[in-house]
């Protein structure tokens, strides 16, 4: 389910887009702070984003056969598999399409699945419950994944396909490292590949504004459930199209992620030439995964879900806050080595607190006259050296006018590093080492500043 928002901004979302006076506010609002942020139909694409190559994107479809529980009636699910069908092969589309096992009902909705193969499109794993793996223990949620992997991949067989490809439930990979790597275990030792998602949105949330809709037969409501549609997906597709362009510096493949419904189904057309416009061309999955933007490793833990960009540019900002606090520990050092205490302490904020199993100390020049009575001198001071044993940086979770939850900046920092104080000119003082705690924080001007500090 794209980032896997609550279910209050899934209602929230659902009324926006059936609501008439809320579309045009939706777009007035965006155009106001973002201009050009919204495309009109007369210019849905502007020229200098159009790019003269044309690139590669990915088109996958979650919740096969057919997401949700709103189509029920056997043929109802194959006029909305058909229409699907259609539209994809309109544009030369070779989508793969993710099946939650738990949304087929029988032999009815089997064969739905072999039109999708006949068709010649690829058929991956995406679960059996569609659990949320960051509520879910790792036993329960492999049983769950590896049930639907055996009824795919014995339904794969008859067609001389072999399962190749999976994606997590609302894309959460694992809200711990343990989990994290749990998984990543399981599907190389089941030879399945995690399938993820660059172009995230909320398709899903205008599946049920559409369809009552069209079962009350509004002309208006259908019109204006399409705009928001339409409006949402070009947001969110610029969006992360920019992210990763700016990660790479150059214009990456994307794999854009869509869900199995009657919307889609409608909307898909217009949405394919929008791309088209835009200056991408459809491609499989093997030449846009063979890019190398998608051999670049990330360790992103979260309780949401968010795209592969947002994962790799949060790895990214990790790296750098680690690179900048162990300079900043480097000069701390230095200026030590110096007998500069004043610039030993300057890196810490006006109101940090130390804590030592001497006592407490609030505030930096409490910890500096601190630092000054116990070592008075060049020769009390020694020789310092930090080594930083455990690193972790703390972001928070944003939510964009649309619904998506996103990492946030890095806005602090905790590291665990052992202390050592050497005295090589003087043989009569012992070599002391102990342990600190210290919690960072960014400041306005991008620096970062030490708020507590907890050394024994």
């Amino acid at each position: 389910m794209g980032i896997g928002v609550d279910r209050g901004v899934e209602v929230h979302f659902a009324r926006r887009a059936r609501t008439a006076w809320i579309g045009t506010f939706f777009v007035c609002v965006l155009c106001s702070y973002f201009p050009c942020a919204v495309s009109t139909r007369a210019q849905e694409a502007p020229a200098e984003e159009v790019r003269s190559d044309r690139r590669p994107v990915l088109i996958t479809v979650d919740d096969l056969p057919i997401a949700g529980g709103l189509h029920r009636e056997p043929e109802e699910r194959a006029r909305i598999t058909d229409a699907m069908l259609e539209v994809l092969a309109r544009h030369n589309i070779r989508a793969v399409g993710l099946v939650t096992w738990g949304n087929v009902n029988g032999p009815a909705d089997i064969a739905l699945l072999k039109k999708w193969l006949a068709a010649g499109h690829e058929l991956g794993n995406h679960s059996h419950r569609h659990l949320s793996y960051t509520d879910t223990d790792v036993e329960t949620y492999l049983t769950d994944i590896e049930h639907a992997r055996g009824k795919i991949a014995d339904l794969l067989s008859e067609h001389q396909q072999t399962l190749r490809f999976f994606r997590f439930p609302m894309l959460r990979e694992g809200s711990t490292t343990a989990k994290l790597d749990a998984m990543r275990e399981y599907l190389r030792e089941s030879g399945q590949r995690n399938l993820p998602v660059t172009l995230d949105n909320q398709d899903w949330s205008f599946e049920r504004p559409w369809a009552r809709a069209v079962a009350a037969g509004d002309e208006q409501a259908i019109e204006q459930v399409a705009e928001a549609y339409h409006e949402s997906l070009h947001l969110s597709i610029r969006h992360h199209e920019r992210t990763g362009d700016q990660i790479f510096e150059r214009a990456v493949p994307q794999i854009l992620l869509l869900h199995a419904g009657s919307v889609g189904a409608a909307q898909w057309d217009r949405l394919f030439k929008w791309l088209a416009d835009r200056g991408y061309r459809f491609a499989d999955a093997d030449e846009v995964l063979a890019d190398p933007a998608f051999a670049e490793p990330h360790a992103y833990v979260g309780r949401r879900g968010p795209g592969l960009w947002d994962r790799i540019l949060t790895q990214r900002r990790h790296q750098q806050a680690r690179q900048e606090i162990e300079t900043l520990i480097e000069r701390q050092v230095g200026a030590w080595n110096r007998g500069d205490l004043e610039g030993f302490c300057a890196d810490y904020t006006e109101d940090t607190i130390f804590i030592s199993p001497s006592g407490r100390s609030q505030g930096r020049e409490q910890v500096l006259e601190r630092y000054r009575k116990r070592y008075p001198d060049r020769s009390a001071q020694g020789t310092l050296s930090i080594d930083v044993l455990d690193f972790k940086g703390h972001d928070g979770t944003e939510v964009s006018m649309l619904g998506d939850a996103r990492p946030s900046r890095i806005h602090s920092v905790s590291v665990v590093g052992r202390w050592t104080l050497e005295h090589p000119d003087d043989t009569s003082r012992e070599t002391a080492t102990g342990l600190t705690l210290l919690v960072f924080e960014r400041t306005q001007d991008g620096s970062w500043k030490i708020v507590r500090d907890a050394s024994m």
